[in-house]
């Protein structure tokens, strides 16, 4: 008879150190209802869970394992574009920063995939994790939009800080969990399905909220048009010839971007200045930012200025007349001309095939409604960030690389 080399505690714990790295990355985005440094203890806690656990090497072989599939191989390829960038940046320790934060955090993201992929008890509880974060943390932002006035003193003069400035953002996150919760709870099924249905109504009514005065935020409506956009997409491509279907939409794309970008007002901006695009569509210091960001970008075209520069560039901190703004006051609110300016025609073209690639894996797969959720995700994802949020704030690339590892290991559930 053959004894296990374990006892009972040393077996036990992995797995509570799994469990528990699960529930954190489950919380880790609905918490951002508190500011980033909600989401920052929820992935601090899973961190160590992750690195206490006993299968860590085997969390390294799997991740260097995906290094090399065509995928992974891409965003390496990002990756040492961006280097470049970061390297000639005339901030090379804030860029490269940056630069260095997100490959972490697509490392992180890689190591959660294969412990919840591996783990049944694990992924089960990051669901749960998710829809219950999102759906309490959903209900106290509406209690905090339509119930109070002001925030409460306590929060207000805490480190927290200003529940209103912080909640601002939450539109954008709360309909990046809406496909989230939907999927989890078809997972999960039972009384669970129930409950992920009734997120959505919940966190549309915060994106919704958010997006009403007095901090009104268009972004996560704009994001779940891209979700909605996205899925018509897919099923365009699984009706027509793959290839006249790509084709389709990246002219669609294309134009679309063509049509807003030829019409940006090119600076300095003077009482003269003609704006093109009504103001209805895209406000006036919206198109003010981007088209600053887009001569920046013309100056140095192959590698940009270095990420996260732009709006340090000279000229940024300008104000402008008649307007009291200046034309970057934080970053451009546009996360396609962010890293064309930052990281120059190159890093961008290297980024938009990397995304081209992991998009193609899902198309070509078996469609089901796990793959929709992961599609929907990067339609909210990236058509919010076209309008706000900077490409390179932590809880921004948190909430898409954490639950995209959620729901690609889901994917990998309903294949088994």
């Amino acid at each position: 008879m053959t004894h296990s080399s374990f006892t009972p505690t040393e077996s036990t714990l992995p797995r509570l150190f799994n469990e528990m790295a699960a529930v954190c990355a489950g919380l880790a985005v609905p918490f951002i209802a508190f500011g980033p440094g909600g989401m920052g203890v929820a992935i601090a806690m899973c961190i160590l869970a992750m690195a206490l656990s006993s299968d860590r090497s085997l969390f390294f072989s799997y991740t260097w394992h995906q290094a090399f599939t065509i995928v992974g191989m891409a965003v390496l390829f990002v990756f040492a574009c961006w280097l470049v960038s970061a390297l000639g940046s005339f901030e090379i320790g804030r860029s490269l920063e940056k630069w260095g934060r997100t490959f972490f955090f697509v490392f992180l993201a890689v190591m959660l995939w294969r412990l919840l992929s591996e783990s049944p008890r694990a992924l089960e509880l990051c669901l749960r994790a998710v829809i219950f974060g999102s759906l309490a943390c959903g209900i106290f932002v509406l209690l905090c939009q339509f119930f109070m006035p002001e925030t409460p003193d306590f929060l207000k003069y805490s480190s927290i800080g200003n529940l209103f400035t912080i909640q601002k953002g939450y539109g954008s996150v709360a309909a990046c969990l809406i496909p989230a919760t939907l999927v989890a709870g078809f997972v999960l099924g039972g009384r669970w399905r129930w409950l992920g249905v009734i997120c959505a109504p919940v966190l549309f009514g915060v994106v919704y909220s958010i997006w009403q005065p007095p901090i009104p935020s268009r972004a996560g409506l704009l994001g779940l048009s891209g979700g909605i956009l996205i899925l018509c997409f897919w099923v365009l491509i699984r009706t027509l010839p793959h290839h006249l279907a790509w084709m389709a939409t990246i002219v669609i794309t294309v134009l679309l971007s063509w049509t807003i970008i030829s019409r940006l007002p090119a600076p300095p901006i003077t009482d003269e200045t003609s704006f093109e695009i009504p103001f209805s569509l895209i406000d006036q210091h919206r198109q003010i930012i981007w088209g600053f960001t887009l001569e920046k970008a013309k100056a140095a075209p192959w590698f940009g200025h270095g990420p996260d520069v732009v709006n340090r560039l000279p000229g940024a901190d300008v104000w402008i007349p008649n307007f009291r703004q200046e034309y970057i006051p934080a970053h451009p609110h546009n996360w396609a001309l962010e890293i064309l300016a930052e990281t120059g025609g190159i890093g961008f073209s290297a980024l938009v095939v990397a995304l081209f690639l992991f998009l193609r894996e899902l198309v070509r797969a078996t469609p089901n409604i796990v793959i929709a959720g992961i599609l929907a995700l990067n339609g909210v994802f990236w058509a919010a960030g076209l309008v706000n949020v900077s490409f390179w704030s932590a809880w921004w690339q948190g909430t898409y690389l954490l639950l995209s590892a959620l729901l690609i290991a889901a994917m990998e559930k309903e294949k088994a």
